[in-house]
């Protein structure tokens, strides 16, 4: 099967989608398809493209066994609206051109958000006559409008509309929570099109055997630092425990539009028991989480989350680290019934340092927690898993049968 990839982000850069979708097509090639990746030239997070990458307007290249086709693109840094607008609306306009050039597809598969991308991917299907998937990872315009990003009326009806056309025009929207499932089928997607398509983690990339018991107060962040993911919430934690706590550690591993926000207040406060790391190589990840004593995540107190699965968590709970979620929703549930942590309210500093101190107290339970949470992994959450939900829909898309819904 010949299978086109289109995707706003894609590696090299370094994020939870990119890294996501990397593994998806690696997969689906080493079964046997033929990927091609339609994107633009990287430039996530800092809008800056690597000197390998300019001078070019149009890139073709292999990554492995994967095609890669890289459209022109307006590069922007995650932060403001404007510019990132027209980072988004420059890859939705240079893609359907560029596409004319990639190999021919049997279905294409559209990544959402951006909601530009979405539409744009389903013209390239219908350019290369193929049925298309729309993988939508989060709810756009929800998010920007929750976040405070989209306000003017105008603008959030347009972005409604590019919303329904997209929905109204897949041949199948694949879903990574239930919750997102449930969300399409109330607005009336569910028409027999919502494929539930979870999120999963490569467990190979997370080895246990031979790795020693880490320092129990070292507390590790990893992921974007952004609008949804409330980590000053952590920087709040820190502070409680600097003032009545000796020997944690705080790293604290990403980037984001609120990084250099919050490693100005870490200065201001004078938190020596806080480290920003930056942005990491894929690579080194699983090291840096097989240090942690404990390994946090954090997001708003929004009703759009509460769908949402934060893909820290799963990578967390792969490399079997104990997790202290100050989060709501379908995030918070995974660690419950995984019984791989603690849950506290979402944005409760209090909590979450409290949460922190309760796990660091208790090094065996921090272990159970860790093993748990592995072996719920191994179980539901598996990249695996997800590959073969995707490769089943796609499957039935290309020859003309129905998709199955309601696999599980």
């Amino acid at each position: 099967m010949r299978v086109l990839l289109v995707t706003h982000y894609f590696a090299p850069e370094v994020g939870a989608p990119q890294t996501r979708l990397l593994e998806l097509a690696a997969a689906l090639s080493r079964r046997g398809h033929e990927i091609t990746v339609l994107t633009g030239f990287p430039n996530y997070p800092d809008g800056v493209v690597p000197a390998a990458y300019r001078g070019r307007i149009v890139q073709r290249e292999r990554l492995g066994d994967l095609h890669i086709v890289r459209a022109p693109i307006l590069p922007a840094p995650n932060r403001g609206v404007v510019r990132r607008l027209a980072n988004h609306l420059s890859f939705a306009l240079s893609a359907v051109p560029t596409s004319l050039g990639a190999r021919p597809a049997d279905v294409v598969v559209v990544e959402s958000p951006p909601l530009f991308a979405a539409v744009s991917g389903l013209g390239v299907g219908a350019l290369k006559r193929a049925p298309a998937v729309l993988h939508i990872a989060d709810l756009w315009p929800d998010a920007a409008i929750q976040f405070g990003v989209l306000r003017h009326r105008a603008v959030i009806a347009a972005a409604r509309s590019l919303e329904r056309f997209a929905y109204r025009h897949a041949d199948a929207l694949a879903v990574p929570t239930p919750g997102l499932e449930r969300v399409l089928r109330e607005r009336g997607v569910g028409d027999g099109r919502v494929v539930l398509v979870p999120h999963g983690v490569d467990l190979a990339r997370f080895p246990l055997h031979g790795a020693a018991r880490p320092d129990p107060r070292r507390v590790v962040y990893c992921g974007t630092i952004g609008l949804g993911h409330a980590t000053a919430t952590l920087i709040e934690a820190a502070r409680i425990l600097a003032a009545d706590v000796e020997g944690y550690e705080v790293l604290i591993a990403g980037d984001g539009a609120e990084a250099g926000e919050l490693q100005d207040r870490v200065r201001r406060w004078g938190l020596r028991n806080v480290t920003f790391a930056g942005r990491l190589p894929r690579a080194e990840l699983p090291a840096l989480l097989a240090s942690a004593g404990v390994t946090v995540a954090t997001q708003r107190d929004l009703p759009l989350l509460a769908d949402a699965l934060s893909t820290k968590v799963l990578e967390y709970m792969a490399a079997a680290r104990p997790v202290v979620v100050a989060a709501s929703g379908w995030t918070a549930e995974v660690v419950r019934r995984a019984d791989a942590g603690i849950v506290c309210p979402p944005e409760d500093a209090g909590a979450l340092a409290a949460a922190i101190v309760a796990v660091a107290a208790d090094p065996e339970r921090a272990h159970t927690m860790g093993r748990n949470g592995r072996r719920y992994v191994e179980a539901n959450l598996t990249r695996a898993i997800a590959v073969d939900r995707l490769e089943r829909a796609l499957t039935a898309l290309a020859t003309g049968e129905p998709v199955a819904t309601d696999a599980r």
